[in-house]
This record gives structure tokens, sequence and C-alpha cells, in this order.
């Protein structure tokens, strides 16, 4: 979500997160968690957790902001914003570009031939990214369009595509616009209502051996166009001041969900698949407060889709805090996730499509420990079981491949966290996870699934606090790939110096990716001839910002 509003689109059900996610992080005034299943609130696809990004109003900036970016494999970024609140009117807009050549040449084993370039691609890894945001609030009314687009070439050869070609490459746009009204009336009824028109489309060019001579080069165009839109409306009240409920409605209305797939010369049309859908949802949740220590909250929510069954979810959460500074909480929640339409339609054949997929299930119960340690430490602990049913799996169907209800997955584990802040302004965090899941049928561990991970974080405030120094690790065991093998643990270690208000309009920062230049390698995703890419070694990024305001 940003700001409230679902990012995820209507064809792959995806919120992309990479470089082609929407807002700059400059934008970024903080990030809300909301952990585990809460389909009871959020509807499908909430299975693991929710993140809501909230951006800045025009009142953070207060002025003109203007940032230059430099990092290593020629990358460039420069952002412009413009803030102010005058009055009951508040606004901010903002646009960013940012350009990666990416690596110069980039060498995988698996084409290690002549025929192939001795396994080297070159210029084939850049990345070019447009995004802008507009922010204008009045009184109970707020405003916002959001647009990004984003270009990347594929130097992995995916699909069977000819290696070493920097023709293969994908483009994915997203925009909305939202208009949200939020008012409190009285001192205990809160309304929110909002309406929305999202668009996503993407294209991929992929560069194959011409059927009509192998050493000719021929592209395959590969097509997703969606547009939809929706309203929510919500109402929160306290009732005999130990209840707060929350009630709302939601509709969504897919306009179009178009996929389409096609050689140009000679021309061979593959799939040309157009879909419409809709989605309706009532919800309902109680936070209720049983004691000055214990408070229940229970959430439920029913949504109907035209083309699926109805599912309806529920959530339970007692929170126990017997003491100031500690907490006790148990969590149960079921969740789903409806087959997006490309897991359903997306077929070269009729017979590959598969309209029959089962909403993917979740049930998940996690019990967690919260326990202040003297004045400026805290731990945290929790233990969590998690059963999903009808996992929806890709499987190989000779050159080209299906979806299917393939897997159910069991997940058990344990998480600990430490943070605290010295007197001396050192801040620190260290996690510690561990988890197996496994196929229930099978009892093997899932592929990409680590069953240990390991972050530490440190921050050091210097002279007088306008400088910061600070260092994260982070420790991944060993999983396993694809086709059952291994990938080999790693850790890496970043580095960041952080100069703030130099001149009182500047601030300078400076980051060491990977400090100690490990070798490590990450697992592809099927289309993939390769199960395991080696990732970046050293590199460094250095970045200025100015202010002129009010600041």
């Amino acid at each position: 979500l940003v700001d409230g509003h679902r990012l995820n689109d209507n064809v792959y059900d995806e919120a992309m997160v990479g470089t082609e996610f929407p807002i700059n992080i400059d934008l970024i005034q903080r990030v809300e968690v909301i952990r585990g299943p809460v389909s009871s609130l959020y509807g499908s696809n909430a299975l693991f957790g929710v993140i809501n990004i909230i951006t800045k109003r025009g009142r953070d900036i207060d002025g003109l902001e203007r940032s230059a970016e430099a990092a290593s494999f020629n990358t460039y970024s420069g952002t412009v914003t413009y803030g102010r609140k005058l009055r009951q009117l508040e606004f901010l807009i903002s646009s960013t570009f940012y350009g990666s050549q990416g690596h110069n040449s980039l060498f995988f084993p698996e084409f290690n031939t002549p025929e192939t370039n001795y396994g080297i691609a070159r210029h084939a890894d850049d990345d070019q990214v447009g995004s802008a945001l507009a922010t204008i609030s009045f009184r109970d009314f707020t405003l916002q369009a959001v647009y990004g687009t984003r270009e990347k070439g594929i130097p992995t050869a995916p699909y069977g595509t000819v290696f070493n070609n920097s023709g293969t490459r994908t483009t994915d746009s997203n925009s909305y616009i939202d208009l949200r009204y939020q008012h409190r009336f009285g001192n205990s009824w809160d309304v929110l209502a909002r309406t929305f028109y999202d668009r996503y489309t993407y294209q991929g060019t992929y560069i194959y051996a011409s059927p009509l001579d192998p050493s000719q080069t021929s592209p395959n165009l590969d097509f997703a166009d969606g547009k939809w839109w929706g309203a929510e409306l919500q109402v929160s009240k306290t009732v005999l001041r130990r209840n707060r409920i929350t009630a709302g409605g939601e509709y969504r209305d897919n306009l179009r969900q178009d996929q389409t797939n096609y050689d140009p010369n000679p021309y061979v049309l593959y799939l040309a698949d157009k879909r419409q859908s809709f989605v309706g949802a009532l919800y309902v949740q109680d936070e209720l407060t049983l004691s000055k220590s214990l408070a229940l909250n229970v959430g439920f929510r029913y949504d109907y889709y035209s083309t699926r069954n109805a599912s309806g979810d529920p959530r339970f959460a007692l929170i126990y805090r017997p003491w100031r500074r500690t907490g006790f909480k148990f969590i149960y929640g079921e969740a789903f996730r409806v087959p997006n339409v490309y897991e359903l339609y997306y077929a070269a054949s009729p017979y590959l499509s598969n309209p029959a997929l089962n909403s993917e299930k979740i049930r998940n119960a996690e019990f967690i420990w919260e326990q202040g340690l003297g004045t400026h430490l805290w731990f945290s602990t929790s233990a969590f079981y998690s059963s999903i049913q009808d996992l929806i799996t890709q499987e190989s169907v000779g050159d080209n491949f299906i979806f299917r209800n393939l897997k159910n997955v069991r997940s058990s584990g344990l998480e600990v966290e430490v943070k605290g802040q010295l007197s001396q302004g050192l801040e620190g965090r260290a996690s510690y996870s561990f988890q197996q899941t496994k196929d229930t049928s099978s009892g093997q561990f899932l592929s990409n699934s680590p069953r240990n991970l390991v972050t530490l974080n440190l921050s050091q405030p210097l002279w007088g606090k306008r400088m910061f120094v600070s260092l994260d690790a982070q420790y991944r065991s060993r999983i396993q790939n694809l086709a059952g093998g291994s990938i080999s643990p790693f850790a890496v270690v970043n580095a960041t110096l952080l100069a703030r208000n130099l001149g009182k309009h500047v601030d300078l920062s400076a980051s060491i990716y990977n400090l100690l230049d490990k070798q490590y390698f990450d697992p592809p995703s099927t289309e993939n001839l390769q199960q395991a890419i080696q990732q970046d070694g050293r590199s460094f990024r250095v970045k200025m910002t100015w202010r002129w305001g009010g600041r």
C-alpha cells in the first residue's frame, strides 16, 4: 500500500518493490507493517503481512529540495521536490529519474561455449526509471497521483532467448489517481472514503533465433494491460468506551485484464486473452478493551469474486500487558490468494490454461513476547506455525508450462530480536530467525527457503549528532535451488556515512555495499537456465541533497 492505496496490479497481482517501485525512497515518511495473515481487512494476497508506505506531506519539505546521486556501474539519479503548507491547502510535487548501465560484462558458466561468447553477456544489464508523485490536500480531501515506469535489460537469456543480445528487455509502468476523504465527527466517529483509478502496462521483448534462418534473430512480443477503478468506505466508532468498532466495504471493477503474445516477423499470434471481473467485500473489526492489561481484537471479512467462490476470513488477537514493559500477544489469522489471470489463462495452447485453479489458503498462529530490559533495551521473541493449502506451482509441459495447485506446505519457526540505545548515542538491533518450510506430501524443504537468517544494525552519531556512521550485516544459511541442488550460505556487510544540515541546507551520504567483497549467489526463477546467479561484489553510492525553504 501507498498511503492506504493498494499497489498490486490486476494481471499478475504483484506489488513491485525493486527499482520499478513508483515512490522515491526520499519521499517516505515512515513504513507501517502488519504481520501475519490479514485478509480480514485487506482481502486477497495479504498472506504473510501488509506493508503500508506513508509518504511525506508538503510541510515536511517546506520549500524546494533537490538531490543527485552517483553509484557503481555508471548509475546516476536525480530528484526534484517542492512542497508547501498554505493555511488549509497543502501540496507536494516530486519527480525522479534513475539510470544505470549495469555491468559491462557478466559471466554465466551455463553458456560457456564459443557459440555463446564463452558465457559473457555484454552491455545487457541496463536499467532506466522515471517516476512522479503529486499530493494535494484541502481540508479533509486529499488527491494523489502517482506514475512510474521502468525499462530493464535482461542479461540472463530467459525462456531460451538468444544469449548476449541486449534486445531482450521488459518495461513495466504503473499509474493511479486516488481521491480520499477523511473526517472525525464529534469525538467518536471516524469516516474514511476513497475512490481510485489505476493503470498497469507491461511489455516484454524477447529475442529468439529466427525459425527461418537460425543465424538471424526474431523478436517475440509479450504484453499485459490492466485497468481498474474502485471505491472504499470505512467507518470507525467507539462504543461504551471499551469497544472500537471498524466496519467498511470495498468494490473493485477490473475494466481490462488483457494479455497478448505474438511474433511480428513472420506474424504468429500465440495469445490474445481479454478479461473483465469485479470483487466486492464487507469487513468488520472490533478492538475490545477487557481490562487495563487485557485487550481482544477480532476481525472478519467477506469477499465476493465474480469469477471465483466467495471467501470469508477471520483474524483474532489477544494482547496481555501485565506490567508496563511486558507484553504477550497471541494471534490467529486466515488469508487467501485468488489465482491471477496470468496463472489462469496465460498459455500458448488452450489445454495449458487452467481456469479451475483453486485459491491458495493459509492458516497461521503466532505467539509473541515483548520485554523491556532496563531503560534503553528491548527484547522480543515469537514462535509461529503456518499451514498453506493448494499452493500454486508452475509445472513444465514440454517446452511450455501450466500452473497447478500442487503443494500443501507447513512452516514453523522462531524469531528473536534485541534492540537498544546507549547513553553515548550508539543504537543497535540484532535479530535471528529459524524456520522450517516443507512440502507436506514429500517432506522436502521448499526451494529458496533458508532455515537461518541473521541481521545486525549499528549506528553511532558523531560531531554533535550532525554525522552518523552505520553498519549493517546480513547472513543467510544454505538454501536449495529449483533443481534440488544447494546454494552456499553468505554474510554481507554494508557501511554508510551520513552528514546532515551542513551549512543548514545540505545533506551528504556515502555507502559501500558488500564491504568485504564477498562472492555469493541467489537462485533465479524458472524461466532461467541458471540455477544460481552471482550477486554484486563491492559497490558504492554517494548522494547530495540541497534544501531551500522554511526549514
